[in-house]
């Protein structure tokens, strides 16, 4: 191969790696500025208050309120212009960016009573531009988990249990003894008082009067699609005896006077069993 040759073949390499380099990069960037790879992980559970983070920049010496978008891949969640407001169906009366936390650079979304449906992806988006021509600006992708309860109780025989519902998606608690597998309902939303020891609601719980110690077990807490919203397992102690009670007390006081034995008497039992082995 002559000389020219060998040089035009290496410019067309160094060329081609310059290319290869740029592609990379820009693939690089692309990857890099993409909603993906800036998700924010947040969880909060079910019938409770969820705070999605958000913070924007913009000029505070402006009078006018950020207009603020949010949504999923599926629906619109919210959107903010100045004191307007949109909220989307599946979330009427459950989503707000606060205006005076938003003039802050705050564009938090807020949602109340959380469903199992609101987890998934959320975006936010910066609208700006005049009012004929407007663009979006990405700001930031939050990825919600939404978890159910789980307590443990202890309860006495005759005691009240108290079974938090926590939300009004509760539509039905149902009960598994400790010692079945089959599940029976012992509430439905709306059903009224249908028999003796029903529970009482109030203030979005039940009440459940003088359980014993067939009330020990799983209660759930389902919603209107059949998912629990709640579980709690619940054991019910049994008070222990006056005969058992006095014998403890006093197996504690022999204890405790075997402990507190003075020197002396030690002293005397020794050189007892001194004497009787070794006279």
């Amino acid at each position: 191969m002559s000389d020219r040759r060998r040089s035009l073949h290496k410019c067309d390499m160094d060329r081609s790696n310059r290319v290869s380099a740029f592609l990379m990069l820009w693939l690089l960037i692309c990857v890099g500025s993409s909603p993906l790879s800036m998700v924010v992980h947040t969880s909060s559970k079910v019938g409770l208050p969820a705070v999605l983070p958000c913070t924007v920049a913009y000029q505070q010496e402006t009078a006018h309120v950020p207009h603020i978008q949010w949504q999923t891949i599926r629906d619109s969640v919210f959107e903010r212009m100045g004191e307007e407001l949109f909220q989307g169906e599946a979330y009427l009366d459950r989503a707000d960016v606060p205006v005076e936390m938003l003039m802050r650079g705050n564009c938090s979304l807020f949602l109340r009573d959380v469903r199992f449906s609101d987890a998934g992806l959320y975006e936010s988006y910066l609208v700006v531009g005049e009012s004929s021509i407007k663009n979006r600006v990405y700001i930031q992708s939050v990825q919600l988990a939404v978890i159910d309860h789980k307590t443990i109780k202890f309860v006495k025989p005759g005691e009240e249990l108290i079974l938090d519902l926590y939300t009004h998606q509760a539509e039905q608690v149902v009960f598994q003894n400790s010692n079945d597998t089959s599940w029976s309902v012992l509430w439905e939303r709306g059903a009224g008082i249908r028999k003796k020891g029903y529970p009482k609601e109030r203030d979005n719980k039940l009440i459940f009067k003088a359980v014993t110690a067939s009330s020990a077990g799983t209660y759930k807490v389902l919603d209107s699609q059949g998912l629990a919203l709640s579980t709690m397992k619940v054991t019910v102690a049994e008070p222990v005896g006056a005969k058992e009670k006095h014998a403890l007390q006093r197996q504690c006081e022999l204890g405790k006077a075997t402990m507190s034995m003075p020197p002396l008497s030690l002293i005397t039992l020794f050189l007892s069993f001194h004497l009787m082995f070794f006279k």
